[in-house]
């Protein structure tokens, strides 16, 4: 077949990762898959080795592919040879079939299936014509099949069908239920995320947002789902030290802080006979001070006693903020932070859509690095390029990130500003939202954050969800969150009850 040689080889070496890592991204492809698709001779060798795999196993090569390429490591040329040496490699170390993104990985193939189809038809046909053999360069273009014609976009389903209920609970379950969650509580209450979702974060100015979607990005990472962070309102010297903090407590000084954990005002006061304190710290009203004071929380989820909550500050040894404590800290997390991690810093109001779409064209190509969750910190200084200067810019930045979700199939988390009311409540609702309320219609959740100057002093932020889609809630009530920013912890516990 007549073909032109000058494609990239990302595309295809994306392709084949995929090949090699992921069933269903095979089993999407490979009704529409043709080997001659493939330029670059040795990844074509490597597409054949999967998909002939596939037909006798029903299944991705995975690790096997290693067992094909001794085998046939002798039939190659010695380039050939090396080069598959090295893509497999990368495979083994980027790609985790259990949180590959095949969705997206599906899409962007058919569509270089679709140019690469275009690419070879009418190479051929120009180079019949030239020849002067028209009926052959005629029969070229009537042989012409669209990609988009072979794919079956329908699913056929019977209800009655046992097998069929079993693998879509299945999908569900993976696809829903194991994607993404907080920890604790805080995870119970606000559920979880999935991608094709728009989950927004809402807060008075100066009450940690970017902290909040530094610990997304954190608890994205220690999830397996590969995580793109892009920093808007700090500079590269501000969020990778946050970042950093984030995995390991840091604080300007080495020595001994305190940090705040749940206790019991019963156990405080010495108003239970289960208290695990020996001491009263609590007084009317008056606190004491006492080292000697033990926290209680075992009647927090349910138990003998009723539960207070309230707060106790005890001390904690902190590491200083230092390159030094961070050569340790990357000694045991550079290998998911390399794997599952990016940043993508700009300045604010000149991060565009079409920016990011290289950032995220730049991060494949050089890393082979396809996100799971995009972090935007944060909408409100996204250039978005709008003609308006009124509310109808504000609904089409949270439309783009609605849209964002759903052309890469990734969880889009970003945040936003309360207005001015929500600056003197106590706990958010939608109604504190600032700007445009429209902005719910395109989110799958919308979380308020908030603290009085006392729960600041304490550690303590109020979560609240305003807005929810699937996830039920009960307007008004909250979950507490406990916090250290000056070690870099937007999370340490959570209490919902």
């Amino acid at each position: 077949m007549i073909q032109n040689r000058t494609v990239s080889t990302t595309e295809e070496k994306r392709i084949v990762t995929g090949l090699i890592t992921s069933t269903d991204f095979t089993s999407a492809v490979n009704p529409v898959l043709d080997i001659d698709y493939f330029v670059n001779p040795y990844l074509q060798t490597v597409a054949s080795w999967c998909i002939a795999f596939y037909e006798e196993h029903k299944k991705a090569p995975n690790a096997h592919i290693q067992d094909i390429f001794d085998i046939e490591s002798a039939k190659l040329s010695e380039t050939d040879s090396e080069l598959i040496g090295i893509l497999l490699t990368n495979a083994s170390e980027q790609y985790d079939p259990e949180t590959i993104n095949v969705q997206y990985l599906t899409d962007t193939a058919f569509d270089y299936f679709r140019k690469r189809e275009l690419e070879i038809t009418v190479n051929n046909v120009s180079v019949l014509k030239d020849k002067g053999e028209y009926e052959e360069a005629e029969a070229e273009i009537t042989k012409f099949t669209r990609v988009t014609d072979v794919i079956n976009s329908g699913v056929l389903i019977n209800p009655g069908d046992l097998a069929q209920a079993e693998e879509i609970y299945r999908i569900r379950e993976e696809e829903d239920k194991n994607f993404f969650r907080f920890p604790g509580d805080l995870g119970k209450y606000l559920g979880y995320f999935k991608r094709g979702d728009v989950v927004g974060f809402y807060a008075p100015a100066k009450r940690g947002k970017s902290w909040t979607l530094i610990d997304c990005f954190k608890h994205g990472i220690l999830s397996k789902r590969k995580s793109l962070f892009w920093s808007i309102e700090m500079t590269k010297t501000e969020i990778l030290p946050r970042v950093y903090q984030s995995f390991i407590p840091m604080s300007d000084a080495a020595g001994m802080f305190p940090y705040p954990v749940f206790d019991c005002i019963k156990n405080q006061s010495g108003t239970c006979a289960d208290r695990e304190s020996d001491v009263i710290v609590l007084d009317n009203d008056e606190f004491i001070e006492d080292p000697t004071h033990k926290t209680c929380t075992k009647c927090m989820h349910g138990g003998e006693h009723e539960f207070v909550m309230t707060v106790y500050r005890e001390e904690i040894y902190r590491e200083q903020d230092d390159i030094f404590s961070v050569r340790k800290m990357l000694k045991s997390t550079s290998g998911i932070l390399n794997k599952y991690s990016r940043l993508s810093v700009h300045p604010k109001y000149t991060l565009t859509y079409d920016k990011m779409r290289r950032d995220i064209d730049t991060f494949a190509a050089t890393g082979g690095f396809i996100p799971d969750i995009f972090i935007i910190d944060y909408v409100d200084i996204l250039d978005i390029g709008s003609r308006f200067d009124d509310y109808r810019s504000v609904d089409e930045a949270w439309k783009l990130m609605a849209r964002m979700a759903g052309e890469y199939n990734v969880l889009v988390i970003t945040a936003t500003q309360a207005n001015k009311e929500g600056h003197q409540a106590e706990v958010l609702n939608a109604t504190h939202q600032g700007g445009f309320y429209g902005k719910n219609q395109h989110v799958n959740a919308m979380i308020g954050l908030n603290q009085t100057a006392d729960e600041k002093e304490q550690g303590i932020m109020k979560f609240g969800i305003s807005e929810a889609r699937s996830q039920h809630f009960i307007p008004g009530r909250v979950c507490t969150v406990l916090q250290d920013f000056h070690a870099g912890q937007a999370y340490i516990d959570s209490y919902y009850g």
